[in-house]
């Protein structure tokens, strides 16, 4: 019989401290504030403001600041664009980490399944990250030998 607790990881203890935003975070989270007729005050406008975890539900506070000519599809787009990023994804895992509403309150922590499910997506992101810049000529690019450019050969 094995242990299966020793299988699963654990959420982590120790707080990395505020998560800052990097040139990528501020461009996905300015593609949000496009969309919207306010701008949503939680998101980063600049590099080094802190990624925060988003409250549960706030898209339909995104989408009631939604310009009315622009289709949901391209909010919900965005958002998951956002949400999937690593540094939002690192935020989500922090043991202090506590969700924000669209103003950028407090409304409450990130449960422990969430912190937990975030902690796994970050590792499984930074080992492909090292298998990519171990693979190519530059960081996150795959080595090709077989086409220019970098093009993979389809043939």
């Amino acid at each position: 019989m094995t242990d299966s607790s020793a299988q699963t990881p654990k959420p982590w203890t120790k707080s990395q401290g505020t998560i800052a935003a990097n040139v990528n975070d501020v461009r996905k989270a300015a593609a949000i504030n496009e969309l919207l007729g306010k701008p949503a005050d939680v998101l980063p406008s600049g590099e080094g403001d802190p990624v925060v975890p988003l409250a549960i539900g706030i898209f339909e506070a995104l989408r009631t600041r939604l310009n009315p000519d622009l289709p949901i599809i391209q909010l919900r787009r965005a958002v998951s664009a956002y949400a999937r990023s690593k540094n939002y994804l690192l935020a989500s895992a922090q043991p202090d980490a506590m969700r924000h509403d669209i103003d950028g309150k407090p409304v409450g922590p990130v449960s422990p399944e969430d912190r937990l499910a975030a902690q796994l997506r970050v590792t499984e992101i930074r080992q492909q990250r090292r298998r990519w810049s171990g693979a190519g000529s530059g960081p996150g690019r795959l080595k090709s030998t077989t086409a220019p450019f970098g093009l993979m050969n389809l043939a």
